[in-house]
């Protein structure tokens, strides 16, 4: 893989993000079962890691009467949520270089942890942002194991004569945890105290489009991103990667509705 691993990041993110809001279906409803679980307050000061093109960080802001601000490392995220939502600071930085000191009363962090190119050092500098006793609520799918769906769907991929010589050259860009026990250890050895935290199994069915559309949002940029092979690869290649994924999808629908389904990791911890 070519350049370090923020320039990565930033890369792979830069280039979806004229399309995630709308694409990030799966994303969005987990948001909203993390702020369940948060528990904010009416003056809750919040920051919005990796907040994207800022769509949650707005609706976060319209829950509470608190300072809410949002960070991502992609440039092009940012520029997005900024000309959304002038109102509502946004910052472009890196989560392991936030540099608040005891300033939020609650860290949210949605589909993002598995994403983290230094994950022991991001949680720290988040632990940092907060003020004592301050929460930080994270949801992200714990590995690929948890996610079912796509994982089906590349599997059938990467038997295409097309796809399988290049994709030997493929190394995954996720960082993952494989148990509850593990990912409490990890927060725990991180600054926090262990409020709750789940193994949440989730199923839903979209029509085609829409569920293709959520494999864009998330699996496709790590599986099709340039830089996570250590070849040059294609677009053409990206493009049949990515048509072949979509014919999979098209074999496994019934009446037009696609199973998209996900172990999904939720945690509550204290500062």
């Amino acid at each position: 893989m070519r350049g370090n691993k923020r320039e990565k990041q930033m890369e792979t993110f830069d280039k979806i993000s004229n399309e995630y809001k709308n694409k990030a279906l799966v994303q969005q409803k987990a948001s909203l079962k993390l702020f369940e679980l948060l528990k904010v307050g009416e003056f809750d000061d919040i920051i919005d890691v990796a907040c994207g093109p800022g769509n949650i960080t707005k609706w976060l802001a319209d829950k509470t009467k608190g300072k809410v601000v949002g960070t991502d490392i992609s440039q092009g995220m940012i520029e997005q949520a900024r000309a959304a939502y002038p109102e509502i600071e946004f910052r472009q930085v890196a989560v392991q270089d936030l540099g608040y000191k005891n300033s939020f009363n609650i860290a949210f962090c949605n589909s993002s942890l598995q994403w983290f190119t230094e994950p022991d050092k991001s949680i720290q500098e988040i632990c940092r942002c907060l003020k004592p006793k301050g929460k930080l609520g994270v949801a992200c799918p714990g590995s690929l194991k948890w996610a079912p769906w796509f994982m089906k769907i590349v599997e059938e991929v990467k038997k295409h004569k097309e796809i399988a010589d290049i994709f030997k050259h493929w190394k995954s860009p996720w960082w993952w945890l494989e148990s509850e026990k593990e990912y409490i250890k990890f927060f725990e050895r991180n600054g926090f105290k262990t409020l709750h935290i789940e193994i949440a199994y989730e199923e839903d069915y979209y029509d085609i489009e829409k569920a293709y559309n959520i494999y864009l949002s998330g699996a496709a940029n790590g599986f099709t991103g340039k830089t996570y092979y250590d070849i040059e690869i294609s677009d053409n290649y990206i493009k049949t990667f990515n048509n072949f994924a979509k014919e999979e999808m098209i074999k496994s629908s019934k009446n037009n509705k696609v199973k998209v389904d996900f172990n999904r990791m939720y945690y509550v911890g204290q500062k």
